[in-house]
């Protein structure tokens, strides 16, 4: 199809793909690259597994059903009947369809294949770091995977390799992730651009040395994001500072068992676990705390970060990923030596205890201000999609 009409840029139609299990944590991010892409296309197709609503004109939403599964077998199967499943919706889609973008799963090189074939361009964003990371982060965590979960991740990692290949463009959050994920011999098609614009929502209000000690986690409770070393580290932390509350936004595979944890140690005064919240409650959320805590093996560049600077909430955070790109310690957040517990005590109390919270508050949101306005971010993206 050609990109120009009477002499001008035709704006294209767009597929965005998730990954078949795609949960709530998840629906920020899309709806950022939906309000980042939507001006710049005539149409977008969501294709996903999950459930999913937007009201955003233009947008046409495909739900593929997907059931998860426990045994490695089970799971290859319902692999493959999904994979089945989106190139029977792709071939309708084939005559309209200008790009295909895979968000939040790049694993899927069948798709991606099919829809090559049929002369649709494809995108592959670099949200996470891949299952190969997820393998290292498994071996960091000291819990033992299960041979079918190891099993599971290699093949995933197989997988995202030969997709990475036949993928037309790669999408990173930065320079920082392209090394991680060693893309280098992909050079020519990696691109760097964000998509977690700042919203009117999120802005500065109830200044941070008038906070309560209030120490949040917010995010998908499963092992990758390090949420039990956080729950572990804090009886130390409580220890040390008795004036600290904690606050854990979330769901997940973990629930039960963070919710245990808190149960067995009498830590329910001093810990509110609140499950999913809207995303709209969120502004309101960062600023009762002291401390946002991200604690993960494993991260591209998470929306939360941005979303925490730039409402005035200091951010504790592992230096994996994109993060050191927009934490730089004691300038624009913290940073940690690492996620186990004892680093997480130290890390927190540090944090909690440092004299000039108020001029790093000040530095992370200049720094969003300038980096993450929506104006840029939607004009790395037309490049993206015009280039």
């Amino acid at each position: 199809m050609s990109n120009v009409m009477n002499g001008r840029p035709r704006k294209l139609n767009v597929g965005i793909f998730t990954h078949p299990f795609f949960a709530q944590a998840g629906h920020p991010a899309l709806d950022n690259i939906i309000a980042l892409l939507s001006p710049l296309t005539n149409k977008l197709f969501i294709i996903t597994g999950g459930v999913y609503d937007n009201a955003t004109s233009g947008i046409e939403i495909f739900r593929i059903r997907a059931t998860e599964r426990k045994r490695l077998p089970s799971k290859m199967l319902e692999k493959v009947l999904f994979d089945v499943r989106v190139i029977h919706l792709l071939s309708k889609l084939r005559k309209e369809m200008d790009i295909l973008i895979f968000f939040h799963g790049s694993n899927y090189p069948a798709p991606l294949l099919f829809a090559r074939s049929q002369k649709i361009t494809c995108f592959l964003v670099m949200s996470t770091l891949g299952s190969a990371r997820q393998i290292g982060a498994v071996k960091q965590s000291g819990v033992p995977a299960q041979w079918g979960e190891r099993a599971r991740l290699r093949l995933s990692d197989v997988l995202e390799r030969i997709s990475y290949f036949f993928a037309d463009k790669l999408i990173a959050y930065s320079p920082s992730i392209v090394d991680e994920i060693k893309l280098h011999q992909y050079s020519k098609k990696v691109v760097i651009a964000r998509h977690s614009p700042v919203v009117d929502g999120y802005r500065l209000k109830n200044d941070i040395v008038h906070r309560e000690n209030v120490v949040g986690y917010i995010g998908r409770l499963s092992e990758e994001k390090g949420i039990l070393n956080l729950v572990h580290a804090i009886p130390e932390v409580l220890s040390k500072r008795n004036d600290v509350t904690f606050l854990i936004v979330g769901e997940g595979s973990l629930e039960d068992t963070v919710g245990t944890y808190v149960d067995a140690h009498a830590l329910s005064g001093k810990v509110s676990l609140t499950g999913w919240i809207p995303h709209n409650e969120l502004p309101d959320c960062f600023a009762r705390l002291k401390l946002l805590v991200v604690p993960s093996y494993t991260e591209g560049l998470p929306a939360v970060i941005i979303e925490a600077m730039a409402c005035g909430t200091p951010v504790l955070a592992t230096p994996v990923g994109a993060v050191p790109d927009v934490l730089k310690d004691k300038e624009t957040g913290f940073l940690l030596n690492d996620n186990s517990p004892a680093c997480l005590v130290e890390g927190i109390t540090t944090a909690l205890a440092y004299p000039d919270l108020r001029r790093i508050v000040t530095s992370a949101r200049a720094l969003v201000e300038s980096e993450f306005r929506y104006e840029t971010l939607a004009e790395a993206w037309r490049d993206i999609l015009c280039r």
